[in-house]
């Protein structure tokens, strides 16, 4: 007889990563470190089995970095849940930071219940002649023009085809997508030169999408492009017509609006 799916125990799992030590988040063949198999790793080590249906509410590349992501599994027969999720969040050495996790009921899913993303990328110009320390944003030579910058990401608000943006292998239904805000903060002053910050927050994101939306807002920040072209690239529906794909180490998911509990906390 199969197991009682009455006893079955639903696990959320809030968590954040170092994308650089990772080869992306979804797991791969064996030997190839994804924060996804450390995951794995983390909840067949706390409930001495492997987790059932694990799934996550945002994929990230090779490189990318995430502050909260979010997942979801089960197990069946386990005796004690809550014990189970503290030994789960417990601290390691597995590349996961900031494990959170919580019991929740059997109809909460990653992918089925998250409510919009927001994402930040770092961008630092004027860097010639000293190199940044860390691999966490993307370091270009030319000046970024901070009012070309903001009116670019004024015309990528709203709900727009995408598809111009839209990186190889993505298996999305649709390429219409609404950013609710992008937002460009700075400059603030570096030793090796200025540093942007931009904030992009959608209900969800095509694949690349983001490296690929940054690329275009550097490009008309640097004026190789008129502000005009975002809206040209956009309607020409397709990826030829945009430029530079942004580098993902100065990506990082900041956050998963997720739809559970249901006290508006998927408002991001």
């Amino acid at each position: 007889m199969g197991k009682d799916l009455s006893r079955r125990t639903q696990l959320l799992i809030r968590f954040g990563y170092d994308g650089s030590r990772f080869a992306g988040l979804q797991p791969q063949a064996p030997g190839i470190p994804t924060a996804g198999a450390a995951l794995q790793a983390r909840l067949a080590i706390a409930a001495g089995e492997r987790a059932r249906g694990l799934a996550f509410a945002a994929r990230t590349d090779a490189g990318v970095h995430a502050l909260r992501n979010a997942a979801t599994c089960f197990f069946l027969d386990e005796p004690d849940g809550q014990a189970l999720a503290a030994r789960v969040a417990a601290p390691r050495d597995d590349g996961l930071h900031d494990v959170f996790v919580t019991v929740v009921p059997p109809t909460v899913h990653a992918r089925g219940d998250s409510r919009g993303k927001r994402y930040r990328y770092l961008v630092d110009d004027r860097c010639v002649a000293l190199a940044p320390p860390s691999a966490r944003s993307w370091a270009i030579a030319p000046e970024l023009s901070e009012l070309l910058l903001r009116a670019a990401a004024r015309a990528l608000e709203g709900t727009h085809d995408f598809a111009s943006l839209r990186g190889g292998g993505c298996s999305a239904a649709t390429t219409e997508k609404t950013l609710r805000r992008v937002r460009v903060g700075g400059p603030w002053a570096l030793p090796w030169g200025r540093r942007f910050i931009i904030e992009i927050e959608g209900d969800a994101f095509l694949r690349k999408m983001v490296r690929n939306a940054v690329g275009l807002l550097v490009e008309v920040g640097t004026g190789w492009r008129p502000v005009d072209d975002v809206e040209r690239v956009l309607a020409a529906r397709d990826r030829r017509a945009a430029g530079l794909c942004a580098p993902p180490e100065g990506l990082t998911l900041l956050d998963v609006g997720f739809a559970w509990p249901r006290d508006g906390s998927a408002l991001l």
